[in-house]
């Protein structure tokens, strides 16, 4: 079981460490599911997180805990990236992740990932990330498109579409398509240092959960919905 640095929330951090200031965010968020990889990581309900995060320039430092709501599931994530800065307006971040695990099975990890981001159009930005798991031996690589749109000052909304390539990482016996992703999120400034955010996303499983669902008794369903909320404080 492996939570991914990248997609959404990397999309979000490179443009968070992009700067050369010191920031602080400490963050609680409750999500419907726990999915990753296309895949329901839980039996059964859905899962909060907290964290910290700190940047310093080019650098971000994390560390975060999620808990299951209705299951015996805790996860611990820490880790750090940093950000270099390419020429035409490209980004290349890279990271190492720590994982810990706890509940009915007690198991561990290492995530090292890449993230090269384009960054010359305000609205729209093409990213594609890769994270190897050292336990699993496996990669996987997600392409993602995120939108950024400001009807009002206050208010972002940012939706994506996202395809994922599983290479070892999520199932032992299969590589190739993973699952095609969508989203949209919606973030709101409730002052200078507060912010409320609502997401939705939906997954569609493709070649690689299609096989091991029917091949594997650990697939609950081949598509996924769900949704969940963030409060954040920066300081």
């Amino acid at each position: 079981m492996k939570r991914l640095i990248a997609a959404l929330s990397l999309l979000t951090t490179c443009h968070v460490f992009a700067s050369d200031a010191s920031d602080t965010t400490v963050y609680m968020d409750w999500d419907s599911h726990y999915v990753s990889e296309g895949r329901n990581n839980l039996p059964q309900g859905g899962i909060f997180w907290s964290g910290i995060d700190h940047t310093d320039g080019a650098w971000l430092w994390y560390e975060r805990q999620g808990i299951g709501d209705s299951t015996n599931f805790i996860e611990l994530n820490m880790g750090f990236m940093y950000q270099f800065e390419l020429p035409n307006d490209f980004s290349l971040a890279t990271g190492y992740k720590r994982l810990e695990f706890f509940g009915d099975d007690r198991c561990s990890d290492n995530e090292l990932a890449a993230e090269l981001s384009y960054n010359a159009i305000a609205w729209l930005t093409p990213n594609l990330a890769y994270t190897y798991a050292t336990e699993a031996h496996g990669a996987f690589v997600e392409f993602s498109l995120s939108g950024h749109w400001q009807p009002f000052t206050d208010l972002t909304i940012s939706p994506y579409i996202l395809q994922g390539w599983d290479l070892g990482f999520a199932s032992l016996h299969h590589d190739g398509r993973n699952n095609f992703q969508f989203g949209i999120e919606a973030a709101y400034d409730l002052s200078s240092q507060v912010n409320l955010a609502l997401q939705i996303s939906h997954s569609i499983g493709q070649g690689d959960i299609e096989r091991q669902e029917q091949e594997e008794d650990c697939i609950d369903e081949l598509n996924q919905t769900f949704a969940g909320i963030q409060l954040s404080y920066r300081f």
